[in-house]
C-alpha cells in the first residue's frame, strides 16, 4: 500500500478505510440496510474496523520513538485530537439537553465532571469516545509489552482478554448497565493488539494475505450462520481482525478509481470530527422526536444523509475556530492556541 503524497507515514488504504467505516457509523445509525447480510457482515462492524486502525496508526505512531522520551508527547497530541474536539461538542449536548429535557437525564455537576472526563453516560453514541481514550491510555503498556515480549504473545494475550470479556458481558450489562458494558474496553484488545501485530507488513499486504483473511472472515460467517449461532458474540468479534486486512486490499484496488482516494481519505482523516458532528446530529433528533420509534418515523436514507450533513457542518465549524482565536489574537484578545 503506498504512502499518501505529501504525508510521511500514512497509508492511503488506512484513511480510505476509515471513511468508508464513518460512512457505516451513519448508516448502523440510521439502521439503514438493517436486515441485509451487507448491513450484518460489514457494515455493523465499523467500529471493530476502527479499533484495529487505532492499533495499527498508534503502532506507526511509535515508530523510531522511545517510550521513556516520547510517552509525553503521545498523550500530548492525543488530548489534542481527541479530547479538544469532545470539549467543543458537549456544550452543545448540553445545550440539547436543556432545550428538549429528555426523559431520563438528569444534568448535574457530577455529570458534567464525568464527560469533561470522557465518560459519556447518557449521550447516544458517545461510548465509542470513551474506549477510545481508554486505549489511548492503555497503549503504551501494550507497546512496552509487545518490545519486551514480542506482538504475537502480546496479541495471544489480547485475544484472551477479549474472548474473556465477551463472555461477561452480559453479567456487566445486567449488573452496570448497557453503557459500562459498551464502554468495556477488554473486550476489544484482540483488536488493538491484532493492528499492532499488524502494522510492520501493512505496506506489503499480498494476495496470500488477502486470502487467508476472506477465509478466515467465510469461517466466521459460516459458524455464526449455520454450525453455531449460540456463539455469535464471539464471531462477532473474531472476525473483525481478519476483516480489516481484507479490506485494505479492497482498498487499495479502489485507490485506482479516479477521486475516491481523495473523498474516502478526506473523510477517513476528518473521521473523528465527523462521528461527534453525527453525534450531535443523531441526540438533536433523538430528543426532538422522542427517544421511542424515531426510526419508524423517518426515512432511513433521508436520516443518514441527515447524520451526513451534521456531521460536515461540525467539521466545518470545528475548522473554523482555530482562524476565528487566531483573528481574536490579532486584536489583543486573551483566547487559547487550539493549533498547539
Amino acid at each position: 500500500m503506498s504512502a499518501r503524497p505529501g504525508a510521511p507515514g500514512r497509508f492511503v488504504g488506512i484513511d480510505m478505510l476509515k471513511g468508508c467505516a464513518i460512512l457505516w457509523v451513519m448508516l448502523i445509525h440510521a439502521e439503514a440496510l438493517r436486515d441485509r447480510a451487507v448491513f450484518t457482515h460489514l457494515m455493523n462492524h465499523a467500529v471493530g474496523i476502527f479499533v484495529v486502525l487505532f492499533g495499527l496508526n498508534s503502532e506507526l505512531w511509535w515508530r523510531g520513538r522511545e517510550l521513556r522520551s516520547d510517552l509525553g508527547r503521545w498523550y500530548a497530541s492525543r488530548a489534542r485530537r481527541l479530547l479538544v474536539p469532545m470539549w467543543a461538542a458537549l456544550p452543545v449536548w448540553w445545550a440539547l439537553v436543556l432545550s428538549f429535557r429528555p426523559e431520563g437525564i438528569r444534568l448535574s455537576a457530577r455529570l458534567a465532571v464525568a464527560h469533561a472526563g470522557g465518560y459519556l453516560t447518557h449521550v447516544r453514541t458517545g461510548w465509542f469516545i470513551t474506549v477510545i481514550l481508554q486505549l489511548v491510555l492503555l497503549f503504551p503498556l501494550l507497546l512496552a509489552l509487545g518490545r519486551r515480549f514480542g506482538r504475537g504473545p502480546v496479541f495471544a494475550a489480547g485475544l484472551a482478554c477479549t474472548l474473556g470479556a465477551v463472555a461477561v458481558t452480559p453479567w456487566i450489562f445486567w449488573h452496570w448497565g448497557e453503557f459500562n458494558a459498551y464502554v468495556f474496553s477488554p473486550r476489544l484488545l484482540a483488536h488493538v493488539t491484532f493492528g499492532m501485530l499488524l502494522a510492520p507488513h501493512v505496506g506489503r499486504l499480498g494476495w496470500r494475505a488477502g486470502a487467508t483473511a476472506a477465509l478466515a472472515v467465510a469461517g466466521a460467517i459460516l459458524v455464526e450462520e449455520r454450525l453455531a449461532p449460540d456463539l455469535l458474540p464471539y464471531t462477532q468479534r473474531l472476525i473483525e481482525p481478519p476483516l480489516v486486512v481484507a479490506l485494505l486490499l479492497v482498498m487499495e484496488r479502489l485507490r485506482r478509481v479516479p477521486g475516491m482516494a481523495a473523498a474516502l481519505g478526506w473523510l477517513g482523516v476528518n473521521s473523528y470530527g465527523l462521528y461527534l458532528g453525527q453525534l450531535l446530529t443523531h441526540n438533536a433528533f433523538l430528543y426532538a422526536l422522542g427517544l421511542g420509534g424515531l426510526h419508524e418515523r423517518l426515512n432511513p436514507w433521508a436520516y443518514a444523509g441527515a447524520l451526513l450533513v451534521g456531521a460536515l457542518v461540525f467539521c466545518r465549524l470545528g475548522a473554523a475556530l482555530p482562524r476565528a482565536l487566531q483573528a481574536l489574537r490579532r486584536v489583543g484578545t486573551p483566547v487559547p492556541d487550539l493549533a498547539r
